[in-house]
């Protein structure tokens, strides 16, 4: 497994205040790294960009892992590229929402009773504002990724748009930020508890507290997107790769989570 240093290289700035994710991250020479800081968030970034990989999502972020020394330890990491352009910026919906409107997004939605209305308002926010379509569609994809690997961090801050600075031009994020999916923080969800009693517990963002209502709601409006095409065999195969960063009873875990989730949701695969 490969290591990093990254004792020299001043960490990022927590940009958002409504996540419970906020990992370290560092970013040197095109790409980021981010390490482990509630349980096992990089093994939670690197499985699910495993098996976007045998998906119909046209757009995300792969993740691998990585050994990052920090302060005299070694902790689980994991790395991408930066997938930001010379002369681009992300812009938070929050932000975004903040600028325009004087307030900020989370507290918009927060005035919307049905989570339907809750997307609709955001999805109509983001492509008048920025020229953008197909939003409901991303959105769409998004809470139906979150409810099938059970991430408990989409807010207001996570959802953005990319800005070219130069050209002034707006383009959609691929697909990113799954570190706290997967039961991966282990202060809420230790790896000696059931299973089954972690995930009933798992709450949704940021639309409804529960992922069927967000999907639900959606998919109402723009219709179904995500399919998998990945089988139960490929699962080991992937968890494998992990073993020398995590114990043998968190990749367990893990791959109790998506046998789980892929009988629960025979929807989302061809």
């Amino acid at each position: 497994m490969d290591k990093i240093n990254l004792d020299s290289i001043e960490q990022e700035p927590i940009q958002g205040h409504t996540s419970k994710g906020d990992q370290p991250k560092w970013q040197l020479d095109g790409k980021w790294y981010k390490a482990d800081h509630m349980g096992y968030e990089a093994l939670a970034e690197v499985v699910v960009s495993q098996l976007l990989k045998r998906s119909n999502v046209p757009d995300f972020v792969e993740y691998t892992p990585i050994w990052v020394q920090y302060q005299g330890k070694d902790i689980p990491g994991c790395v991408s590229k930066s997938f930001r352009a010379k002369n681009e910026m992300l812009v938070p919906f929050e932000r975004l929402h903040r600028a325009y409107k004087g307030t900020g997004l989370a507290a918009a939605l927060g005035r919307i009773e049905e989570p339907q209305e809750r997307i609709r308002y955001t999805v109509d926010f983001i492509e008048q504002t920025t020229g953008l379509t197909g939003v409901g569609k991303y959105l769409t994809l998004l809470v139906e990724l979150d409810s099938f690997f059970l991430n408990e961090d989409r807010h207001t801050n996570n959802l953005a748009v990319i800005r070219n600075e130069k050209t002034k031009e707006f383009r959609l994020c691929p697909i990113f930020d799954h570190g706290l999916a997967l039961l991966s923080d282990l202060n809420d969800y230790p790896v000696d508890r059931d299973v089954y009693d972690c995930i009933s517990r798992v709450r949704a963002r940021p639309f409804d507290v529960d992922f069927d209502a967000q999907v639900e709601a959606a998919e109402a409006l723009y219709g179904a997107q995500l399919k998998f095409s990945f089988a139960r065999h490929d699962i080991p195969l992937i968890l494998e790769n992990l073993g020398e960063l995590y114990s043998s009873a968190v990749i367990t875990r893990v791959g109790q989570i998506l046998y789980e989730q892929m009988r629960k949701y025979p929807v989302y695969f061809f």
